[in-house]
């Protein structure tokens, strides 16, 4: 009975480490966050690090109808394996998606900003954290 149940265990062993090496040689994740400073007056300088590099997308109108805006008043509005969305004040966005090996990053309901030539088949994105905050 031992024998059986330690041939149970090795044969299943074998198609774990067959399944992790697969894993292994896959393209690893996109890595993407977005940054906002403090811009003029109500904006905020948006920009989005991939794989490590920042790239410069542009000022938003961060006011809302009850606070001025600040980096205060954006958040992270999507985050999936294909696009991401920052929102800051009421509705002002900026969205990045993959398609094919370019990073499409856009005004949400608005015109392309940039194409950022890109390597991987999916993102991972990181929470946003707002300058001055501790972790």
């Amino acid at each position: 009975m031992r024998w059986l149940i330690l041939f149970a265990l090795g044969c299943g062993g074998g198609s774990g480490r067959k399944a992790m090496a697969i894993e292994s040689e896959a393209m690893p994740p996109i890595t993407v966050e977005w940054k906002v400073e403090q811009g003029d007056g109500n904006t905020v300088n948006v920009s989005l690090v991939v794989d490590g590099h920042a790239i410069a997308i542009g000022a938003l109108d961060a006011q809302t109808e009850q606070e001025a805006g600040t980096p205060a008043t954006c958040a992270l509005r999507a985050a999936s394996p294909r696009r991401t969305e920052l929102v800051c004040g009421d509705a002002n966005a900026y969205a990045a998606d993959l398609v094919e090996s370019e990073l499409v990053i856009s005004l949400v309901g608005g015109s392309e900003v940039k194409r950022v030539p890109v390597s991987g088949d999916r993102l991972a994105v990181k929470m946003l954290v707002l300058p001055g905050s501790k972790l």
